[in-house]
């Protein structure tokens, strides 16, 4: 056979086979493998500002840092007169948020309580806005809360005293005031619930008002000071019966609870200040006997998606991001019972709201399905709070505000005679949901 006839008939074959779906397997080089598709967690952000106890504020560094994973990050701001802003982007996590003084070292924190930092719960692509990191309060044992080290290394960590006799709540009570006023009989005004009144104690007063109320009755006690107790107490309430019984003693200035005995009743404010304090103090007795009897079971926080959708709608009720904490000690004001309950908290300025008890009802209208217990409710001209119920869910409502560091408001006078202006209201609003 001819050449050329040979490679046409090695052709041919080639082709029939290729026809016949018989052509052998032809195996490519090996190339790169390709990369994993990875589902990248979008950031969020937290937005504020920072000032120290007066202007002007230095140059800050601000810290987030979430204990539980140990992601961390910080932003720094310049020297201004006034408070700074910061925004800081962060992964979702719960985080702590403070900040040091870049130059000399002092320290601020955000804290709801006073006492211990506060966490901002940050999911993807959220804006929690309006965190406002403070310097701690002060009293005869130093700082009212402390904060960790920076975790770059920058910054120390400063923490609070644990054995300054002056802590004890103890030693508090037991300061007896040397002069007590005889504030009068409480007499409500027809068709009315509520009674109110305001005045000013000196160093080492106290003031005593009596009234008569019957076994089975709510009763509640609110009492706010000027300057404002929120760092440290300035005042002590003390409630005792006419048969001895001691209702509350000690620097609370909220008590509630369902009286036993049909009798006279003694609410006395004791000045703890070493200065001359304002006081106004509130007493409201809802009609009817309460119906609500406490059991033994401790709350328990709703779960995590009860909490979410509470949160949306409350953002949605009064146009504000609200920071969550899943699990924050939670404790129904009426019953006396206590555990753990999710923590709903946003902050604004009065530039947004013009009344805590507006607020108040714009959220109560906003929870369908949840029925408010008027029992709970309880207003003043600084704050606001009631209670709804769903099932075995109870969630608590709070609202109030305080004067901002540069008001300047009179210690020697009511919060009414100081001139606010919008801005210098420094809104918190809470909702706690925890259920049985």
């Amino acid at each position: 056979m001819k050449r050329r006839e040979f490679f046409q008939a090695i052709v041919l074959i080639f082709a029939i086979l290729l026809l016949n779906g018989c052509a052998p397997a032809v195996e490519l080089p090996p190339g790169p493998t390709p990369a994993p598709s990875l589902s990248v967690a979008q950031p969020g952000y937290i937005t504020g500002v920072v000032h120290l106890s007066a202007p002007p504020t230095p140059h800050m560094v601000i810290y987030a840092v979430d204990p539980t994973s140990g992601l961390w990050a910080f932003t720094e701001t310049q020297a201004t007169d006034g408070e700074a802003s910061f925004t800081l982007t962060v992964p979702p996590g719960s985080y702590q948020v403070f900040a040091f003084a870049a130059d000399s070292g002092a320290y601020t924190g955000y804290t709801l309580d006073g006492t211990t930092l506060a966490f901002v719960i940050v999911a993807e692509n959220q804006t929690i806005s309006n965190i406002v990191v403070s310097p701690p309060g002060q009293w005869a044992c130093g700082s009212m809360f402390g904060v960790p080290a920076s975790p770059d290394g920058r910054f120390t960590a400063f923490s609070v005293a644990t054995d300054c006799p002056a802590a004890s709540e103890e030693a508090l009570m037991n300061q007896k005031p040397t002069t007590i006023l005889d504030g009068g009989r409480i007499q409500f005004q027809p068709y009315t619930e509520s009674w109110f009144t305001s005045g000013q104690l000196s160093v080492n007063q106290a003031i005593r008002f009596v009234l008569s109320a019957g076994k089975g009755q709510r009763m509640n006690v609110n009492l706010n000071t000027e300057p404002l107790s929120v760092s440290m107490p300035y005042v002590s309430l003390y409630i005792v019966g006419a048969d001895g019984t001691v209702l509350t003693q000690g620097p609370n200035l909220v008590w509630s609870g369902i009286l036993n005995a049909r009798q006279d009743y003694f609410i006395e404010v004791q000045s703890l200040s070493q200065q001359p304090i304002g006081y106004t103090v509130e007493v409201n007795i809802p009609a009817g006997v309460s119906a609500v009897a406490p059991s033994n079971l401790p709350y328990v926080p709703v779960s995590v998606e009860v909490c979410g959708i509470l949160q949306d709608i409350a953002a949605n009720a009064i146009a504000l991001a609200f920071s969550m904490e899943p699990s924050g000690n939670f404790m129904d004001s009426i019953t006396g019972e206590s555990g753990k309950g999710c923590i709903l908290t946003a902050m604004a300025t009065g530039m947004k709201f013009s009344n805590p008890a507006s607020v108040r009802a714009t959220l109560v209208e906003a929870f369908l399905g949840w029925t408010e217990q008027t029992n709970y409710q309880a207003d003043g001209p600084m704050g606001s709070t009631t209670a709804m119920t769903r099932d075995m869910g109870l969630l608590l409502i709070t609202v109030d505000w305080i004067p901002s560091p540069d008001a300047n408001c009179p210690s020697d006078q009511p919060i009414s005679a100081c001139n606010l202006a919008p801005e210098q209201k420094l809104y918190t609003v809470q909702i706690s949901a925890a259920q049985k």
